[in-house]
């Protein structure tokens, strides 16, 4: 049975929350907890397929280390929209926010993640991070720079 907009919103928002505690908590294993194998992660014209949990731990180690060179302390997420692609599968754009130990921003971005509802919950499939890596870039500091 297919959900009703709200009812899938406060799931996905949930789930939001739950992943931007493991990203504040620099928690590899927490993040990747919150994926399904194989994933998919665009940017631009890059595409990367990660086979599995180890291949995104290091890639999401690389990432934080990254977010934590940069002193990102803070992290936001809202969810500007979604909807459900098939009975198990959804669709959401979201507007993510990094701050400083301040309270500072220090980037901003649009991503959209297709997720797919399991026994456990939900799990992203794919991620479009093209957002993430323009923000960075136009601040100077491109994703994997120091």
């Amino acid at each position: 049975m297919m959900r009703n907009a709200g009812d899938l919103r406060k799931e996905l928002e949930t789930w939001c929350a739950s992943y931007v505690a493991a990203f504040e908590a620099f928690d590899v294993p927490a993040i990747g907890a919150h994926w399904m194998f194989p994933a998919m992660i665009v940017s631009g014209t890059y595409q990367g397929i990660l086979s599995d949990a180890g291949a995104f731990n290091k890639n999401t180690a690389h990432l934080t280390s990254f977010y934590k060179r940069q002193n990102v302390q803070g992290v936001t997420r809202s969810v500007l929209d979604c909807s459900m692609l098939a009975e198990q599968t959804a669709v959401m754009r979201v507007q993510d926010a990094m701050s400083s130990p301040k309270g500072d921003k220090i980037a901003e971005w649009v991503s959209a993640y297709v997720l797919k509802k399991t026994s456990p919950g939900w799990r992203a499939i794919f991620a479009d991070a093209t957002g993430e890596a323009a923000a960075w870039a136009a601040r100077g500091t491109p994703l994997g720079s120091k």
